[in-house]
């Protein structure tokens, strides 16, 4: 972790730090019922030499407050502390104590581990019956706890990111997460309905959030609304996961026009919102589209199953669907989000893992999305080669898969995506909106699904 260092002032030799004393700092045997602290170590001497030799080492624990007392026969010259590089981090102000006595107060440390402080006596050359003393005292109370517990309200809820493992639950209403870094400071893995998020620059907790909308960095805005159903479409659509600027604008069209959450419900406003429909027809020309779901209604059926489910219709889901779109109840541009309603919402043994599969193949993603743009391989992720990337990865995973444990795959993929487009054709332009697919005027309240 970062922390300033008083550079102008020498550091410690290799010499120096081998033969600094050892200090233990321990409960007191009396403690002060008014004292603040719950750990000490003192050490005195009368030694008329002591000045030339008082440099002590001590173990600190992270955000613990420290303060330190040092006296001797003439003002001491300065409190110094060093890290355990022996680099000077902090010193006393030299005016805030009694003349003999000087005192570096509050110090939170700012790691765990190794340091050193000098005492700075100063005897003369005295009769040693004048001593010198160093007080340490530890103050644990200000380490903040393990896990910090943070629930919503069903309004709008702002929660700001502490040092510990923040396990946030938002709750319901429109809900806000900040953190102090830049975007790319952060990895943020889903798995399911939780949210992971920790710092690749500081030693913050590691964050699970649960029903947070948004997530605000010194830099950016990540927008967690509506990212599940755009990832859907994308797989179900492109059999691959989105780009950043893609799903961005996709998700904002969707906040713009107040979508509904589920494929289930936008399938329904399909039919009566124009705007929706605009957006989702919008994309059924696209030439990526276009060249993936080559051939006839059969065929494009089959790849849809492909894509999202990865798996073969059964002759009686694919003669239904077939049937639809060959009957103009259903366009080709509303099948996917119809079949992945039907996928969702089936209770059959064969519908479960069909809905656990696509929750899985949103989650990672997801993942890849927040991949390439925490390992800045946004201008990367185009292109066919790097569409293929997506699309390989995502034939990886099935029912069973943990998200969060397939982490070390997605960031492989990540890695591996060419540094440039090779002349090949673009992925789908990201300030257009992903092909949503919408439901059939005709369905049945329960949908014929296998």
């Amino acid at each position: 972790m970062a922390y300033p260092t008083l550079d102008y002032l020498p550091s410690l030799t290799a010499q120096q730090l081998a033969l600094a004393h050892p200090l233990v700092l321990e409960k007191p045997d009396q403690p002060s019922p008014n004292a603040s602290w719950e750990l000490t170590a003192f050490v005195y001497t009368s030694d008329p030499y002591a000045s030339l030799d008082d440099l002590y080492s001590f173990t600190v624990v992270e955000n613990a407050t420290y303060s330190f007392y040092t006296s001797s026969f003439f003002d001491p010259f300065m409190i110094t502390l060093y890290d355990a590089a022996g680099r000077v981090i902090a010193v006393d102000r030299e005016s805030d104590y009694d003349y003999g006595h000087d005192v570096l107060g509050r110090f939170a440390a700012p790691y765990s581990g190794k340091m050193y402080v000098n005492a700075g006596w100063h005897q003369g050359s005295v009769s040693p019956h004048f001593g010198a003393s160093l007080s340490i005292f530890a103050d644990l109370d200000t380490i903040p706890p393990l896990t910090n517990t943070m629930t919503g309200t069903s309004g709008a809820d702002t929660f700001i990111a502490t040092k510990s493992a923040d396990l946030v639950d938002g709750a319901g209403g429109i809900d806000t997460m900040v953190y102090k870094g830049k975007r790319v400071d952060y990895d943020i893995v889903k798995s399911g309905a939780e949210l992971t998020v920790y710092s690749l620059v500081s030693n913050d907790g590691v964050d699970k959030l649960r029903n947070v909308e948004e997530l605000r960095f010194s830099d950016s805005v990540t927008d967690i609304a509506h990212s599940d159903l755009a990832q859907a479409l994308y797989v179900s659509y492109f059999g691959r996961a989105a780009d950043p600027g893609g799903l961005k604008n996709f998700q904002a069209r969707l906040s713009q026009f107040n979508a509904p959450s589920s494929a289930a419900e936008l399938s329904a406003r399909y039919n009566t919102d124009a705007r929706i429909k605009g957006l989702i027809d919008s994309f059924a020309s696209s030439a990526e589209s276009n060249d993936l779901y080559s051939g006839d209604n059969k065929a494009f059926v089959r790849a849809i199953y492909s894509n999202l489910l990865s798996r073969e219709p059964d002759q009686g889901g694919l003669d239904f669907w077939t049937g639809a779109i060959n009957a103009g109840t259903l366009t080709r541009a509303n099948a996917s989000l119809s079949i992945m309603a039907g996928a969702q919402g089936n209770s059959s043994n064969q519908g479960k893992l069909d809905a656990l599969l696509i929750g899985n193949k949103i989650s990672v993603a997801l993942n890849f999305t927040y991949g390439v743009e925490t390992e800045g391989k946004v201008g990367a992720y185009n292109g066919l080669g790097a569409a293929a990337v997506s699309r390989e990865l995502l034939k990886q995973v099935n029912a069973s898969t943990d998200a969060f444990t397939f982490q070390t795959q997605v960031m492989k993929a990540v890695d591996s995506l060419p540094t440039s487009a090779g002349g090949l054709a673009p992925l789908a332009h990201p300030d257009a909106p992903a092909i949503l697919l919408g439901g059939v005027d005709s369905l049945p309240s329960a949908f014929l699904y296998a």
